[in-house]
């Protein structure tokens, strides 16, 4: 086969390098808050229906974010 006979190649690209520090959905005792990497281990399927269900607010360093700027392509 000759797919078996290409070396892999590293995954680049989307979600490689965080983009944000924390993104936090709803507020009070609703509020739900994960650093990127829990956000990244999440399910697709619970990441996509927290995204459509409650505005996200992204954070670095303390400082909100667009969410265009956290949910960009990287490269």
């Amino acid at each position: 086969m000759i797919a078996a006979e290409q070396p892999t190649m590293p995954r680049t690209g989307f979600l490689d390098e965080p983009t944000f520090d924390v993104v936090v959905f709803g507020s009070g005792e609703a509020e739900q808050r994960y650093s990127y990497d829990e956000f990244r281990e999440l399910p697709l399927r619970h990441r996509v229906h927290l995204l459509l269900s409650k505005p996200p607010h992204f954070f670095v360093a303390g400082q909100e974010i667009p969410r265009l700027q956290a949910m960009r392509f990287q490269g």
